[in-house]
C-alpha cells in the first residue's frame, strides 16, 4: 500500500496509535468531558443578544415649564461644558424638549461603566452651581444595552380608578415583579400619578391681596414635621419633635393661610382641595381602550427565557390574588429568543443527519457512517462546559457559531475515518489500519483545524461594536472546533479500530482515469493558461462586490411593527388621542393586524415614560407598537410599503414605520454651530431626498418651532416697584403648572407622601387676560399685577433641540424602500448638497451607520490577521515558508462562490455574511492542504513532482469532496431560512456554501498548477541561498604541514 509509511502527525508522537493501545483512558476522558458538557448545558442562559458593554451614561435635568431654547442655554450647555473633559469620551447626545434636558455620555467601548458613572457624577455636582434654582436636582444613571424591555404587559381592572390602578401597578406589581430573580426595574406606561389638588380661584385670591407662590410657601412652612432638637426632663433625654403636617384631606380644607395685613383666611375659602391625579403627559392605549401598562427590563446577565417563566408565573399568581385585575401580554421579545433558539436545535439535528447521510453515499458502510456521525455531538457537548466556564449564553451569536461549526465538526473524522477505510478495503485488519492510516493524515488533520481556529481567534479581539459580538462567536467555534481534533485524534481511530469490519475479499485500487484526471494533465500541461484562467475567476468575482448591497444586520421579520407618532406642536393630550385613535382604526382594519398598543409620551427605544411628575415626557411625540399573527400571508416589509400611502393620510401627525429594533432606517446627520444655517441646509437635503427612490417619506427628526407665551418684565416699572424677574417666573409658574417637587408641601397619607399641588383652575390658564391679571408681591409689600410691569405676548420657538458633541444637530430620517441601509446612504452622499455643504455645517455619523463603517474597516484587518496566522501556522508545521504560498493560493478561488451565492439568494454584505467569509478563509485553505501535505510526503520518499501531485490528487480527491459536501449539507437547513428567526444565519450558510463548492471544484485543479510553480521556484532558489549559508559542520580541511621554522 503506497500510503503506509509512518508519516506527518506522527511526527514522533503517535497521538492517534497510543489511544488505540489504551482505549480506557480515552474513554474515561470523553465520557467526563459529556458529563462535564451536560451539566453545563442545562446552566447556560438563554439570551436574545451577547453580554455587549455600551458605556454610556445619561444625566437629565428637569425644569417644570421650561421652553428648550432658554433650557439650552441655562442648563444642556453647563452639563455638556462640563463633561467634555472626561477621557475617553466618544459622543455627547443631547435632546431638549419642554422642561426636559437630557444629556447622553457616550464612551469608548471597554471603559468601566461604573467608574465613568461616578465620574459623571462629580462633574455634575461640580455643575451645579452653574446651573438655575429652579431645576429638580439631576440625575444621573447608567445607560445598559441589555436593560431594554422585554416584556410588556397591559393590565386592566374595571372596579380601579386611574389613579389607584397606577398606583397598583407602581406599589403592588412593582414590588412583587422586582422581587423575581433577574428583575432589573418595572416600569410603568400610561396612568397618573396621585396629588392633592388645590384650585385657586384667582378672584377671590386677589380680593385677600393673596398669590398662589405665597399660598404654596405658607403650605410648605406649616405642613411638616420636623425635628426640634434634645431635651432632659426629669433626668431623662428625650427627643424634641415638631408635628405640623396635616394627614387627612378634612384637615387640609381647615388649614389657615395668614395674609400680609395680620389677617388670615382658610383655604377653602379661596380654592377648592380634592384628592386628584398630576397634569396628564402621557397615556398608553390598546387597541383603542384605555390601559395602564408596565414594562419589564431584566438584569445584564440573567436569562431571558427564565425572567419571562418567572413573571408569567408570579403574574399568574396575582390574578388569582386580586380579583378583578387581568394581565394582557402585549409583547414580548422573549417569543423571537425561543424560537431562534428551538430553530437552532432543529438545524443542527438536521444537519448532523444529512452529513451523515453524505458519509454513508461516500463509504457505503454504516460502521464507519455510525463512527464519524458518532464524532458530530461528542464535539459540541463539551463546548457547551467551556462557553459556561467564559459566561458566554445561548444567543443568537453562539447559535450561530454551534449552527456553523456542525458541518466543520465532522470533517477531520471524515479525513481520518475515510483514510482507514481505504487501508481495510485493500486487505490490511482494521486494528493496523487505524495505527498507519490515523498517524499518516495527522498533520493534515491538525493543519486543518488551526487553520480554522487562527482565522477565528484574531476576530475575537475585533474593535468596536462588532468586535463584542464576534467575540464569542470567535471563541465558541475555536474551542468546537479543537474539540473535533480532539475526537479525530483519539476517538475516532479507536472506535475505527475496533468496531470496522475485515475484508474478505481485498480490492485493487481503481484506475486513476477520467474527465478530471484529463483536466488536471491538461492544466498542469498549460500552467500560464490555467494561472491565467484562475486569475480572471477572482477578479470576475471581484467585480460582483459593487453589486451587493451592504448593511449592519439583515432586517428581520418579526411579529409586529413599530410605528412613530410624532404630534403637531402645541398639540394637547386630546389632539394626540384623536390621532392615536384614527391610526388605530387604520390598522385594526387589516386581517395581518390582531392588536395595537400605543404609548404616547414614552417612546420604544428610550424604555418607558421619561422622568414620573416632572413633566419630563415629551406629550407630542410616542409609539405605537402594532401586533401581528404568526400566519400571515405579508411579510413585516411589504405591509410597510403597503400602508405608507394610507398613514399620510393622518391629518396633522408624522406618522411613520420604525425598524425592529426602534430606530428609524436611514438618519442622515447635519451638525452646526449655526442654527438658522443649520435648519436651512437641513430643508434643502430633505427636498433631495425626496428624489430617491431607495429611501421613502424623509422627515426632519424634530418638530418645526412650538408656540410659546413669553412675559418680557418692562425694566423701569419692574425695578421701581421692586419686582425681579425671578419673582415674575415664580409666580407664573406656581399658577399654571405648579411649584417643582422638591418646593411643594407634602400630605402623608399611610406609607405614601401625596404632593399639593396648587395651580389656576384650567379655564383661568387658557384665558390670557388671566395671566395678565396674577397679582404679584412687590418689594413694599403691597401687590400690583403682572400686566402693569411686563408686556405678555406670543411667539414661535424651538420645540426640541437635539445636539451632538457640543453643536446643534439636525436628523433627516427616511425609511428604507426594499434596499439595504449602505445603498441608500451612500445614495443620499451623492446628492449635490451633501457635496457641497455650506460653511460651518458637517455631515456625522452615528449609531448604526457608524457601528457599520467600523465594522467594515476593521473587517479588513481581521482578514489580513487571519491569513497571516494560517501563513505562520502552515509554516511552523511544513518547516517551509514556500510552500504554505500554495495552500494559501486556494483562498481567492473561495471569494467568487461565496459573491454569487449571495447575490442569487438577494442577500447583502453585513454582519453575518462576513463571519461567512472569514470562516471560508480557514475552509478553503483545508482542501489545499490535504493535497500539498501527500504531494511532500510523496516527494520525500523519492518520487516525481508531477506523480506525486497526481497521486495526491488520486489519494485525497474523495475525502476532499466528501468534507465539501458533508459541510455544505450541514448547513443547508441554514442556507434555505426554513425557521422562523433564521434571517441572521442566512447570508452566512449561503456564503461558506457557495465560497466551498466554487474552491473545491477549483483547488482540486488549480492547486496542483501553483505547486508546480512555487516547487520550481523554490528549487531554483534552494542552490543560491546555500551559498550565502554557513555550512553546520566544517569541510575536512586539508592538512597543512608544520611550519618548523
Amino acid at each position: 500500500m503506497s500510503d503506509a509509511h509512518p508519516s506527518g502527525g506522527g511526527d514522533g508522537l503517535k497521538i492517534s496509535a497510543w489511544a488505540i493501545k489504551n482505549p480506557v483512558p480515552v474513554a474515561v476522558l470523553f465520557v467526563a468531558l459529556l458529563l462535564a458538557g451536560l451539566v453545563a448545558y442545562s446552566g447556560l442562559y438563554v439570551k436574545m443578544f451577547p453580554n455587549v458593554q455600551f458605556p454610556m451614561v445619561s444625566v437629565t435635568v428637569t425644569q417644570n415649564g421650561a421652553a428648550p431654547g432658554e433650557m439650552e442655554t441655562q442648563i444642556t450647555r453647563p452639563v455638556e461644558d462640563a463633561m467634555a473633559g472626561i477621557p475617553n469620551v466618544k459622543n455627547i447626545y443631547s435632546t431638549v424638549t419642554q422642561g426636559v434636558s437630557t444629556t447622553s455620555i457616550e464612551f469608548e467601548l471597554g471603559e468601566d461603566l461604573q467608574k465613568k458613572t461616578d465620574e459623571v457624577r462629580s462633574r455634575v455636582d461640580q455643575a451645579r452651581a452653574v446651573l438655575p434654582r429652579e431645576i429638580d436636582e439631576p440625575t444621573v444613571t447608567r445607560v445598559e444595552l441589555d436593560s431594554q424591555p422585554i416584556l410588556t404587559y397591559a393590565v386592566a381592572a374595571p372596579e380601579m380608578s386611574d389613579v389607584e390602578l397606577s398606583w397598583f401597578v407602581d406599589d403592588t406589581i412593582g414590588r412583587l415583579l422586582q422581587g423575581e430573580k433577574g428583575v432589573a426595574q418595572v416600569a410603568r406606561v400610561g396612568g397618573v400619578t396621585r396629588e392633592i389638588n388645590v384650585i385657586i380661584d384667582p378672584d377671590k385670591l386677589n380680593a385677600r391681596g393673596l398669590t398662589a407662590a405665597q399660598v404654596n410657601n405658607a403650605l410648605r412652612g406649616a405642613d411638616l414635621d420636623s425635628p426640634g432638637g434634645r431635651v432632659q426632663v426629669g433626668g431623662r433625654e428625650q427627643t424634641l419633635r415638631v408635628l405640623g403636617s396635616v394627614n387627612t384631606l378634612k384637615a387640609l380644607r381647615d388649614f389657615t393661610i395668614p395674609t400680609g395685613s395680620g389677617g388670615y383666611v382658610k383655604l377653602t375659602d379661596i380654592a377648592e382641595v380634592g384628592d386628584g391625579s398630576s397634569e396628564v403627559r402621557g397615556f398608553a392605549r390598546l387597541n383603542g381602550q384605555p390601559v395602564v401598562g408596565f414594562m419589564v427590563m431584566k438584569t445584564r446577565d440573567s436569562s431571558d427565557v427564565a425572567v419571562e417563566d418567572n413573571i408569567i408565573a408570579a403574574l399568574q399568581k396575582a390574578e388569582g390574588t386580586y380579583k378583578g385585575v387581568t394581565f394582557t401580554k402585549i409583547f414580548s421579545s422573549v417569543d423571537e429568543t425561543r424560537a431562534s433558539f428551538r430553530a437552532t436545535q432543529h438545524v443542527l439535528l438536521e444537519g448532523m443527519i444529512l452529513a451523515a447521510l453524505v458519509v454513508f453515499l461516500f463509504l457505503r458502510d454504516w460502521r464507519s457512517t455510525a463512527i464519524t456521525a458518532f464524532a458530530m455531538p461528542v464535539s459540541l457537548i463539551p463546548t457547551f462546559f467551556f462557553m459556561n466556564v467564559f459566561g458566554f449564553s445561548l444567543n443568537v451569536v453562539t447559535l450561530l457559531a454551534l449552527t456553523l461549526v456542525i458541518g466543520i465538526l465532522v470533517d477531520d473524522a471524515i479525513v481520518e475515518i475515510e483514510n482507514i477505510e481505504k487501508r481495510v478495503a485493500g486487505g490490511m485488519r482494521p486494528f493496523q489500519a487505524a495505527m498507519e492510516g490515523a498517524d499518516a493524515i495527522g498533520l493534515a488533520v491538525v493543519a486543518t483545524t488551526f487553520a480554522i481556529v487562527v482565522v477565528f481567534t484574531p476576530v475575537s479581539f475585533m474593535a468596536g461594536m462588532a468586535g463584542q459580538f464576534f467575540r464569542e462567536f470567535g471563541i465558541t467555534v475555536s474551542i468546537a472546533v479543537l474539540f473535533s481534533l480532539v475526537v479525530a485524534r483519539l476517538l475516532t481511530p479507536l472506535m475505527a479500530a475496533y468496531l470496522l469490519k475485515p475484508v474478505t475479499h481485498p480490492k485493487p485500487r481503481k484506475p486513476f482515469e477520467g474527465f478530471y484526471r484529463n483536466t488536471l494533465e491538461w492544466a498542469l500541461d498549460h500552467r500560464i493558461i490555467a494561472s491565467v484562467i484562475g486569475g480572471v475567476i477572482f477578479i470576475g468575482s471581484l467585480a460582483l462586490v459593487p453589486l451587493l448591497p451592504q448593511g449592519f444586520q439583515p432586517e428581520g421579520d418579526p411579529d409586529y411593527l413599530y410605528v412613530n407618532v410624532q404630534g403637531p406642536p402645541g398639540a394637547t393630550a386630546a389632539d394626540m388621542e384623536d390621532t392615536v385613535r384614527r391610526l388605530t382604526t387604520l390598522f385594526q382594519s387589516r386581517p395581518e393586524v390582531t392588536g395595537v398598543f400605543a404609548q404616547i409620551g414614552s417612546t420604544v427605544s428610550v424604555g418607558g415614560p421619561g422622568g414620573g411628575t416632572g413633566g419630563g415626557s415629551d406629550l407630542r411625540s410616542g409609539t405605537m407598537t402594532v401586533l401581528l399573527s404568526g400566519n400571515r400571508k405579508l411579510s413585516g416589509a411589504e405591509l410597510r410599503k403597503e400602508m405608507r400611502e394610507q398613514l399620510l393620510s393622518i391629518p396633522d401627525a408624522r406618522v411613520s414605520f420604525l425598524g425592529s429594533q426602534g430606530e428609524a432606517g436611514l438618519q442622515k446627520i447635519l451638525q452646526s454651530d449655526d442654527p438658522a444655517k443649520l435648519q436651512a441646509t437641513a430643508l434643502e437635503l430633505e427636498k433631495q431626498m425626496r428624489t430617491l427612490d431607495v429611501i421613502a417619506d424623509p422627515r426632519p427628526s424634530t418638530p418645526p418651532v412650538g408656540p410659546e407665551v413669553v412675559i418680557r418684565p418692562r425694566d423701569a416699572e419692574a425695578a421701581r416697584l421692586g419686582v425681579s424677574a425671578d419673582t415674575i417666573a415664580q409666580v407664573a409658574r406656581v399658577a399654571t403648572v405648579g411649584d417643582i417637587d422638591a418646593n411643594v408641601a407634602k400630605l402623608t397619607d399611610g406609607e405614601r407622601r401625596l404632593p399639593i399641588r396648587i395651580r389656576l383652575p384650567a379655564d383661568a390658564r387658557a384665558d390670557i387676560q388671566r395671566i395678565r391679571s396674577l397679582r404679584i408681591p412687590t418689594a413694599s409689600g403691597g401687590v400690583t399685577t403682572l400686566e402693569a410691569v411686563a408686556d405678555v405676548e406670543f411667539q414661535a420657538g424651538p420645540a426640541r433641540i437635539e445636539r451632538l458633541n457640543r453643536m446643534r444637530q439636525q436628523t433627516i430620517q427616511a425609511e428604507l424602500n426594499g434596499v439595504e441601509m449602505g445603498t441608500a446612504n451612500q445614495a443620499v452622499d451623492k446628492l449635490p448638497i451633501m457635496k457641497n455643504l455650506p460653511a460651518g455645517v458637517k455631515p456625522a455619523e452615528t449609531g448604526q451607520l457608524e457601528a457599520m463603517q467600523e465594522l467594515f474597516a476593521s473587517f479588513g484587518l481581521a482578514v489580513f490577521a487571519g491569513v497571516s496566522m494560517i501563513y505562520g501556522v502552515l509554516v511552523l508545521l511544513f518547516r517551509s515558508f514556500f510552500k504554505p504560498i500554495v495552500i494559501l493560493s486556494a483562498l481567492p478561488l473561495a471569494v467568487g462562490g461565496a459573491f454569487l451565492g449571495l447575490l442569487i439568494f438577494d442577500l447583502s454584505l453585513s454582519i453575518p455574511s462576513l463571519i461567512g467569509f472569514l470562516m471560508l478563509l480557514g475552509l478553503a485553505a483545508k482542501n489545499s492542504i490535504l493535497l500539498v501535505e501527500y504531494a511532500i510526503e510523496r516527494e520525500r520518499d523519492g518520487m516525481e513532482q508531477r506523480e506525486a501531485l497526481i497521486e495526491a490528487c488520486r489519494e485525497r480527491a474523495r475525502p476532499i469532496v466528501m468534507t465539501t459536501l458533508a459541510m455544505a449539507a450541514g448547513m443547508l437547513p441554514t442556507a434555505f431560512a426554513l425557521e422562523k428567526g433564521a434571517e441572521f444565519r442566512q447570508p452566512m450558510a449561503v456564503a461558506v456554501i457557495g465560497g466551498l463548492i466554487t474552491s473545491t471544484l477549483l483547488s482540486l485543479v488549480l492547486v496542483p498548477v501553483v505547486y508546480e510553480f512555487i516547487d520550481d521556484f523554490e528549487n531554483w532558489l534552494k542552490p543560491k541561498l546555500a551559498k550565502l549559508v554557513t555550512p553546520r559542520d566544517a569541510a575536512p580541511a586539508v592538512v597543512a604541514p608544520e611550519d618548523r621554522l
